[in-house]
């Protein structure tokens, strides 16, 4: 009796232990799904400057929406949306509508394989959209702190204005430009780096990003670099 006694206490001492190391693991519980929404500034490299700083007088340059999945602590891959925030309550377009004024990002001159004022060249990109795919890797051994990297594939697509003939006007004293405008797309390879700041038990993060997008058919880099919140689950 006595040892029957000793075995029942042992068995209800262990199941208490497991039950709680059970209700350790659950909290640390790392959720598998996250929705990330950014705001970011872009740069064409060699083209356009960077901004100093993302949040500028026209709110933000770009908008997106990330959906990630992660097979593992470490493993994941994910599928995002983006695009260029052109919207004129942000006051981010400067548009007329003749030809040779439409100053779409008008700073954002693409040059393409030809010079800027050669006729045929790329003269703006406007309200350009992107679709990613990237596998990525999380680095895991901080507790709050998620440094990710990753490389994946890209398609972006949105209106191409070209130059088709320019001449010099002496009622305004400068030169006139004509442009035609194109709806063209491209594919690429994009390579994502982020970091989060996990809070409220991991259900939120919050952090910086940048991407750095590589399209074939069109000359340069774009780089990305933003903010964002995100919601796991």
């Amino acid at each position: 009796m006595r040892l029957f006694l000793i075995t029942l206490i042992f068995i209800g001492s262990n199941s208490r232990v497991q039950a709680k190391a059970d209700s350790v693991g659950s909290k640390k519980r790392e959720y598998r799904n996250t929705v990330m929404l950014s705001i970011a500034n872009f740069s064409i490299v060699g083209i356009t400057p960077f901004d100093r700083t993302v949040i500028t007088s026209y709110i933000a340059n770009q908008l997106g929406v990330n959906l990630e999945h992660r097979v593992n602590n470490s493993f994941g891959y994910s599928m995002g949306y983006h695009e260029w925030n052109l919207n004129p309550f942000f006051d981010k377009t400067e548009y007329h509508p003749e030809p040779f004024t439409s100053y779409l990002y008008y700073r954002q001159y693409i040059k393409g394989s030809r010079n800027i004022d050669d006729i045929g060249s790329l003269r703006h990109r406007y309200g350009y959209k992107m679709i990613d795919a990237t596998a990525n890797y999380r680095y895991d051994k901080f507790r709050r702190h998620k440094f990710s990297a990753g490389a994946g594939v890209s398609y972006t697509w949105g209106t191409n204005y070209y130059l088709t003939h320019r001449y010099y006007s002496v009622i305004v004293n400068d030169f006139m430009y004509y442009v035609r405008k194109e709806s063209e797309g491209y594919a690429g390879a994009i390579i994502p780096l982020r970091y989060d700041f996990l809070f409220l038990r991991n259900r939120f993060a919050t952090g910086v990003q940048g991407t750095a997008r590589k399209y074939f058919g069109l000359q340069s880099w774009q780089i990305d670099y933003g903010i964002h919140l995100s919601v796991n689950f």
